[in-house]
């Protein structure tokens, strides 16, 4: 009887998985040279701020980091978009009651 290799139960990454750091150096000189060569940008960038917020920055980062932290399955996107009841309420708890909820406590 044979005894299964260690690589033969490993799942490949997807491709924009493996190359991963790729990606965020490419961003990182995208953001560099747009910079650079658009010195706008950064002011129009910078004039959405309100107090010490900047809203572009706190949207991606909420865009970045609200995946992995609800553990989201891009795969099953489709039935939460279709349920319309459920997607609404969901949506209903998690912006509306939530924060309100957390703010009362704070």
């Amino acid at each position: 009887m044979s005894t299964p290799t260690l690589t033969s139960h490993r799942k490949r990454l997807r491709f924009s998985d493996r190359y991963l750091t790729l990606w965020i150096f490419l961003a990182m000189a995208t953001g560099v040279l747009v910079g650079y060569s658009l010195p706008s940008i950064p002011q129009a960038i910078e004039a959405m701020s309100s107090g010490t917020t900047n809203i572009p920055i706190a949207l991606g980062l909420i865009l970045m980091m609200y995946p992995p932290l609800a553990k989201v399955n891009y795969e099953k996107m489709g039935y939460v978009f279709r349920d319309v009841k459920i997607f609404s309420v969901s949506l209903f708890l998690n912006w509306i009651v939530g924060p309100l909820i957390m703010f009362f406590l704070s």
